[in-house]
């Protein structure tokens, strides 16, 4: 395994409350590997600010995500 993508919709579960819970486990576990994390969903946080989904942003938005884990690999 060369890195790590997580891909979460979020439909009923809060994204902030599964961004939380990555964040602990990443902490408490000695994963060296490039990990991206993708959250779409209820409450998900994008660049700074909390925000709704769009479905229209969907597909580029795992395009994005794929890329940088690839580059994260890559590097």
């Amino acid at each position: 395994m060369k890195a790590i993508l997580f891909n979460i919709f979020g439909g009923i579960t809060r994204c902030d409350d599964v961004a939380r819970g990555l964040v602990e486990a990443i902490k408490r576990t000695q994963i060296k590997l490039p990990i991206v994390i993708r959250l779409t969903g209820t409450t998900r946080w994008r660049r700074g600010k909390s925000s709704r989904a769009c479905p229209a942003d969907a597909r580029r938005m795992m395009d994005e995500a794929v890329q940088k884990a690839v580059a994260r690999w890559r590097s």
